[in-house]
């Protein structure tokens, strides 16, 4: 049986035709990726859609909490308020937004504790076949929640 060639990565010079292996580097991320659609996420985090810059703080918390594409983000709301540095009733208030608008939907539950990840329209791990079912079953969410802040404050005033 034949030896099969092994490819190495090198750079070459031009004028000698001396070669020098480039030594190939470890993965330079330490864990989990997500897959995040690039536009959605600009959308999401332009005015347009109404969401405050909490709000979308929290999206984007659970964006990069989930870990598999299909459970829960199992914390609770306490501690996800204290690690992103907001009260609890803020965070919660944050999160009745977006599960209004299906940007996270709920995923399990433990007592009176309700569990959430972000949509699978949004943000997912897997390959793109895991991802197409993934998505079969779920409406694709509201990118625009409500009329963005500053615009409602102009129109209260002009009342």
């Amino acid at each position: 049986m034949t030896e099969q060639a092994r490819k190495i990565l090198a750079l070459v010079d031009q004028d000698t035709g001396e070669f020098e292996e480039v030594h190939r580097a470890n993965y330079a991320f330490d864990g989990a990726h997500i897959n995040v659609g690039i536009r959605k996420g600009r959308e999401l985090a332009s005015a347009a859609p109404g969401l405050t810059d909490r709000e979308f703080r929290v999206l984007v918390w659970y964006w990069f909490a989930t870990e598999t594409s299909e459970e829960a983000v199992m914390r609770t709301g306490s501690a996800i308020a204290e690690e992103l540095g907001m009260s609890a009733d803020a965070l919660s208030r944050a999160v009745k937004v977006l599960k209004q608008a299906r940007l996270l939907v709920e995923a399990g539950g433990l007592g009176r504790t309700t569990f959430y990840r972000c949509t699978p329209y949004l943000a997912f791990i897997g390959t793109g076949f895991a991802h197409r079912e993934a998505v079969k079953d779920w409406n694709p969410p509201e990118t625009r929640v409500r009329e963005p802040r500053v615009r409602r404050r102009g129109k209260k005033g002009e009342a």
